[in-house]
């Protein structure tokens, strides 16, 4: 659970190289290229990250290129003070329990850019459930789930329209 909710990621999303048709060829590919991300988590920097991995790659094999397509700084939530407490009540106000404050997520660019220029707290609301497959093939989100989230929301709302 530490790697999932507390440690950087480095993520191969695909390896193409070399011929990619139909049938056999005996070739010896001119180039190859490899799609990665990397989940950053506090403290951590886009520059840096990029830099170390860069350098690392070059240290490897100096002819390989390494280019930096996009970057996002690590975003870390509200786990305390009033929006945090407002959100523990919507969820135990629309699911009858108390929920856990977890750290987990990749990089959602829209809530790092909300928090620089609006500069108000954020707290995420998760109600997908690992059986729901997030991001895989056969991704589900059951009505039970969403009918309660609408709940929650509708409850967050109202308590954060009491913080004085």
């Amino acid at each position: 659970m530490r790697r999932i909710w507390a440690e950087p990621t480095f993520e191969v999303h695909g390896i193409v190289g070399g011929y990619t048709g139909p049938g056999i060829k005996t070739i010896v590919p001119p180039r190859a290229e490899a799609k990665i991300s990397m989940r950053l988590v506090p403290n951590q920097t886009p520059e840096k990250a990029f830099k170390l991995l860069k350098d690392y790659v070059k240290k490897l094999n100096p002819d390989v290129e390494v280019i930096r397509e996009n970057a996002l700084e690590p975003y870390l939530g509200e786990f305390e003070g009033p929006y945090a407490d407002s959100a523990v009540k919507a969820i135990e106000y629309a699911f009858g329990v108390k929920p856990a404050f977890i750290r987990e997520g990749g990089s959602i660019g829209a809530v790092v850019t909300m928090q620089k220029l609006l500069k108000v707290p954020i707290v995420m609301i998760g109600l997908s459930l690992p059986e729901h497959g997030y991001h895989e093939p056969n991704e589900n989100f059951d009505w039970r789930q969403a009918s309660g989230g609408m709940k929650a929301f509708v409850r967050y709302f109202y308590e954060i329209s009491q913080i004085k």
